[in-house]
C-alpha cells in the first residue's frame, strides 16, 4: 500500500489541479493525508471540492500554521503506516507528471527490493535556454557520506515505514529544538538514505512531479536564508549507521551511531 503524506499552505490555486493529477493514477492501492496548514485561503474548501467522495483522500486541517515538518510527522501518525507500507511525501502545490506515477514508485519496491526512493522532476517553469529542472543523477553507488556530497536527494520522496520510525525525533528538530519549517526533506532523507546505503536506495530517473516554481509562497522564495542554515545545521550532525538487514530497533540504530560518532 502506498500511503502519501500531503502538506498545503498556501495551495488554494493549486489544490484542485494537484488532487486531479492523484485521482488520475493508474495505480489503484493508494491512500492520501492530506493536511491544510491555516494560511487564511481557501486551500481547504478547495481541497474538499476537489476529493468529491473519494474516501481514499482524508483531510484534516490544522487550527494553526505548523508548517511542514510537524505536517509530515503527524500525516505520517494519521496514515497508521504498517511497517512495510510505503509512504509518498507530497506537497499541495505540485502535481503528478502523468497517469502512472504512482505505479513506477510501487514496481521500483517490487523489482528491486528497496527501502527508499528518490526523484524524479521537471518544473513547471524551464530554466535556462529552456532546459528542464529536477533530472537529476543519482548518488554514485557505493556512496557512503551523504551528509558530505551534493544533495540529490529530491522529489519524490518516498521510503518504508519500519525505516522512519528509526529515525530519532530529535533529527526533525534544530538547535534550540524546535521542528524544521523547512529543510525536512533533507531532515528525513540524510538519516534514511545513511542507513539504506546506494544499494537499498532507489533512484527513479523518470520525470513522476511537475514541482510549481512559480509560486510565490514557494520556501525557496520565503525562507530561503533559514533553508541554508538548516542544511548547514543537519550536515553536520552525526550519521546513521548502514544498516545489513530490517527491523532494527530505534534504540540500536542510536546505539551503532554513536559509535560511528566516536570514531
Amino acid at each position: 500500500m502506498l500511503k502519501l503524506v500531503m502538506n498545503c499552505g498556501f495551495c488554494e490555486a493549486f489544490i484542485d489541479k494537484c488532487l486531479q493529477s492523484l485521482l488520475s493514477q493508474s495505480y489503484p492501492h493508494w491512500e492520501a493525508y492530506l493536511t491544510v496548514d491555516q494560511c487564511g485561503d481557501r486551500t481547504l474548501e478547495r481541497a474538499r471540492a476537489a476529493r468529491g467522495n473519494d474516501r481514499r483522500i482524508v483531510i484534516h486541517a490544522n487550527q494553526e500554521r505548523q508548517y511542514s515538518m510537524v505536517n509530515l510527522i503527524h500525516g505520517v501518525r494519521r496514515s497508521q503506516a504498517q511497517p512495510e507500507d510505503v509512504l509518498v511525501a507530497f506537497d499541495g502545490d505540485d502535481w503528478f507528471a502523468g497517469p502512472e506515477s504512482l505505479s513506477i514508485i510501487a514496481a521500483a519496491y517490487e523489482r528491486h527490493d528497496c527501502w527508499l526512493t528518490y526523484g524524479s522532476w521537471i518544473a513547471d517553469q524551464p530554466g535556462l535556454a529552456g532546459i528542464q529542472r529536477g533530472m537529476w543523477p543519482a548518488y554514485a553507488e557505493g556512496t557512503e557520506d551523504f551528509r558530505n556530497s551534493p544533495w540529490l536527494g529530491t522529489a519524490v520522496r518516498s521510503w518504508k515505514r519500519w525505516l522512519w520510525d528509526l529515525v530519532d525525533d530529535g533529527d526533525f528538530r534544530d538547535a534550540q529544538g524546535r521542528y524544521f519549517r523547512v529543510t525536512e526533506d533533507q531532515a528525513c532523507m540524510l538519516p534514511m538514505l545513511e542507513m539504506a546505503g546506494t544499494r537499498r536506495a532507489r533512484h527513479i530517473p523518470e520525470a513522476l512531479m511537475v514541482y510549481n516554481r512559480s509560486t510565490p509562497h514557494a520556501c525557496g522564495k520565503t525562507r530561503y536564508e533559514e533553508m541554508l542554515a538548516n542544511s548547514d545545521y543537519l550536515r553536520a550532525r552525526p550519521a546513521y549507521p548502514r544498516l545489513r538487514q530490517k527491523l532494527a530497533s530505534p534504540e540500536e540504530v542510536q546505539s551503532l551511531r554513536r559509535q560511528l560518532a566516536s570514531l
